[in-house]
């Protein structure tokens, strides 16, 4: 296939990444649909091509005629100086239009530290960077994913946020944008907003604050604009769509496999975990339904490993069930099942029993606190001796190392909770006997996120941190046992992200402007730059991550609706102090937490 690149791919490194032509890719007729739509990926297509989202939306949009869904991703700096010396501005992989001759660029933002991506993505693309510095011609800019669940650092530079699953409501969107086409962008963007309670148009809102500055929350400007946005949420995972026939990447991504999502949602209720309340209900798809995808998928991909994907694989009602038949599937055809994160109990005993198709080259458990009591803090419902005797387990039935994720920072944590994280890593090793077994440890920062009940509590400066990673590294002995840490720097950017207001956008805007992008890659990433986009920003990190906020304070993200009541957090937190856990509310009672009362689809 021609690109407008072929004159100097060879001088970039892995050229194939910016040629599109992948097998499985659709390339329609732009005279011959109604609607274009660019899915934008903020990384690089190594990242973006192994995201399940970036291919459920692709797969549900070009399923209909008359849209042409297109990708693109961050090119890498190499290829960025290229097509800056060649004013070629960024263009789709399909068809190679560039992304402001679209209808919609939309942006999937699983990560705060791809903001500035975003940033680098529309200047590469020639649109205007700020969402009142665009004409009435241009595409609209709308965002979507985990990001847009607290979206006010982005709220100057998106048109729309979608909130919710995207699948549920991606179709409504397409057609709002579709119908409202020629109307002027206010005009338009308030008939999207009321064509669903999940579209957040920043710029029919007021941020409005006291005489001291002090956020007093959102207020729609127009009539008919809600003042709360509510997720979408798919109902019947069997009956969304799937993709049957996904891309096939043209040179080497961080997941090369097909991935099975079986299960939506978890209901396990870790205090710190964003994703596990903000994706309830649990929602599992059937045995029968998982294996046509994974043959439809083998036979259009040939891959040979399937990955079994949810937030907690062990909650799958039917996993044993599911497992038999995708070994008695695959097995015969020499592909690898993928379940690398299995619960702490029994299942460790005889899961892996079921199939030696299984792979067992590492398995991951996530205590995330090396002590009982502070467990107990986060509600993770794991104690110290199931922990061990499930690492002697999975040991025994042929994993060869175990990887271990703890954090540091957590709320109520103290120096002997740090210390027992080294001694907890040997003691897992020395469940295999003899040298004792392979454990990889990683050691992250705690961040507090929006909707979870931690949102209220402050992160831990980054000389603190400092100073815990290296009581670790002082405790730690052997070869056996290692451990990786997360950058602290890092880490506390994404705390202000995270929990910051529409102020911290002009600290973000300034850090782009001084070059950072790619700041989820340790090549790219540059502290400095940020450091000083905050100081000529104004704004101080730790008034967005590292202060404690009160709990009748407004919260920057309010007017979102995460599923989860303010008043189920509430009270988790309060159990949190107490060291009390919560059951799973599908082995319990249930604990009012509001997702089920108010699980809709976001369009009407």
């Amino acid at each position: 296939m021609a690109t407008p690149y072929d004159d100097f791919l060879l001088r970039v490194q892995q050229p194939a990444q910016y040629t599109g032509g992948e097998w499985n890719a659709v390339a329609k007729d732009h005279a011959a649909v109604d609607l274009t739509f660019a899915l934008a990926f903020p990384d690089t297509y190594a990242i973006g091509m192994s995201h399940l989202g970036l291919a459920i939306l692709y797969d549900v949009l070009n399923r209909q005629p008359h849209i042409a869904a297109e990708r693109a991703f961050l090119p890498r700096p190499d290829m960025q100086a290229q097509m800056a010396a060649r004013s070629l501005p960024l263009a789709s992989l399909e068809t190679h239009t560039p992304l402001a001759a679209f209808d919609a660029v939309g942006f999937s933002l699983q990560y705060e530290m791809c903001y500035t991506n975003v940033l680098a993505m529309l200047a590469l693309a020639g649109i205007p960077l700020r969402a009142t510095e665009r004409g009435h011609d241009g595409p609209l800019i709308v965002a979507g994913g985990p990001g847009a669940l607290a979206p006010e650092p982005l709220a100057p530079f998106i048109d729309l946020f979608a909130v919710g699953d995207g699948e549920e409501m991606v179709l409504t969107l397409a057609e709002a944008i579709r119908s409202t086409r020629g109307l002027p962008r206010a005009e338009r963007l308030a008939a999207i907003v009321r064509s669903a309670p999940c579209f957040y148009a920043p710029s029919l809102y007021r941020d409005e604050r006291d005489p001291h500055g002090a956020f007093l929350g959102l207020r729609p400007l127009a009539a008919g604009v809600p003042p709360v946005i509510r997720r979408a949420v798919v109902d019947d995972l069997d009956a969304a769509a799937y993709p049957e026939r996904p891309l096939v990447p043209l040179v080497e991504t961080v997941h090369d496999r097909i991935t099975l999502e079986i299960l939506r949602g978890c209901t396990q209720g870790c205090r710190f975990c964003q994703a596990g309340m903000t994706r309830r209900p649990v929602r599992a798809r059937s045995v029968e339904r998982l294996r046509q995808i994974a043959c439809a998928a083998y036979d259009a991909t040939g891959h040979s490993e399937i990955s079994l994907a949810s937030l907690s694989s062990s909650d799958h009602p039917e996993l044993r069930a599911l497992i038999a038949a995708l070994a008695a599937a695959f097995e015969p055809r020499g592909v690898n099942l993928s379940l690398s994160s299995l619960r702490v109990d029994d299942q460790l005993s005889d899961l892996p029993a079921l199939v030696r198709g299984v792979r067992k080259a590492g398995l991951t458990i996530a205590p995330e606190a090396a002590r009982d009591a502070l467990r107990r803090r986060i509600n993770k419902n794991i104690n110290t001796d199931d922990l061990l005797r499930g690492a002697r387990q999975a040991y025994e039935q042929g994993w060869r190392a175990i990887k271990l994720y703890f954090m540091i920072g957590l709320p109520g944590e103290t120096d002997d909770d740090v210390d027992a994280i080294v001694d907890l890593a040997h003691e897992v090793s020395a469940q295999r006997g003899g040298r004792g077994g392979e454990v990889n440890v990683s050691v992250s920062s705690f961040v507090p996120k929006p909707h979870t009940p931690f949102q209220w509590e402050p992160m831990d400066e980054p000389e603190v941190l400092h100073a815990k990673q290296a009581r670790i590294r002082s405790r730690a002995r052997g070869r056996r046992v290692r451990f990786k840490f997360h950058n602290v720097e890092r880490s506390q950017i994404e705390g202000v992200l995270s929990r910051g207001d529409r102020r911290v956008a002009e600290a973000l805007h300034r850090a782009w402007q001084l070059g950072a992008q790619l700041d989820a890659w340790d090549e790219h990433f540059h502290p400095p730059l940020w450091r000083q986009a905050f100081e000529e920003a104004g704004v101080r990190p730790t008034d967005h991550a590292g202060r404690r906020w009160a709990e009748d304070e407004a919260l920057p993200w309010d007017h979102i609706d995460a599923g989860v009541t303010k008043r189920f957090l509430l009270a988790e937190k309060h159990r949190a102090e107490r060291g009390e856990t919560t059951p799973d509310c599908r082995l319990s009672v249930c604990p009012n937490c509001g997702a089920c009362v108010r699980a809709k689809p976001g369009p009407p």
